[in-house]
């Protein structure tokens, strides 16, 4: 009888063996960005040189001073900063192999809140006020997933009850002014986390959350 080593086993990996996250090639990686806000008499080099890259299942936080360029590094993954006078003035922003700086803004709505979502840090200036919030959490699957009415409803409900918003189905028919800013705040976590993207920015999304949170 041979006394090889088995070629497969349950202590030795296969082709479908989940690789550890350190093995798998980055999901999102930021490479040399260079931010500019060009003003009508100056120039602010708001991002400079900033290079990370970040795999499946990790989590990588990013910390400065006030004012360093952290929000709008944020921003730029999904090119959400204000242009103008923003202009990304150098580097590449990959997310599973695209640059996200060189699609058109077709492209890049099909990544935004499907693939990667974002958590704000001011709810009131994100959430549509004409609009009940039920309905915008609902928009985000219908948009990506072409979920019916229905099916939509019945998942932004879960979403809300998920991310601890008393009374879902209540909350749901409100717009965003007769909620506390807390209970805004967990609708926007609840809209971004919805359609389970693969990659979720957070800008600060606990500023205005109870400490039960």
């Amino acid at each position: 009888m041979s006394n090889d080593r088995p070629t497969t086993g349950p202590d030795r990996p296969t082709a479908d063996t989940p690789r550890p996250a350190a093995q798998q090639p980055p999901l999102l990686e930021i490479d040399g960005l260079g931010v500019d806000f060009r003003l009508a008499d100056s120039v602010v080099h708001a991002v400079q040189d900033v290079s990370f890259h970040v795999r499946a299942g990790e989590t990588l936080a990013v910390v400065g001073e006030s004012g360093s360029g952290k929000s709008a590094t944020a921003l730029s993954v999904l090119r959400l900063n204000p242009s103008p006078p923003c202009v990304y003035a150098s580097g590449e922003i990959r997310f599973d192999g695209r640059d996200l700086l060189r699609l058109s803004e077709k492209e890049l709505g099909r990544v935004r809140g499907r693939d990667i979502a974002m958590v704000f840090q001011d709810p009131m200036t994100c959430l549509d006020p004409l609009q009940r919030v039920g309905a915008q959490v609902a928009e985000v699957l219908r948009h990506h997933t072409g979920m019916s009415r229905a099916e939509a409803k019945e998942a932004a409900l879960a979403a809300l009850d998920e991310v601890g918003i008393p009374d879902p189905a209540l909350r749901y028919r409100q717009y965003p002014h007769e909620l506390s800013g807390g209970l805004r705040q967990r609708v926007m976590i609840a809209t971004a986390l919805v359609a389970r993207p693969r990659v979720l920015i957070a800008d600060e999304p606990t500023t205005a959350l109870d400490v039960t949170v």
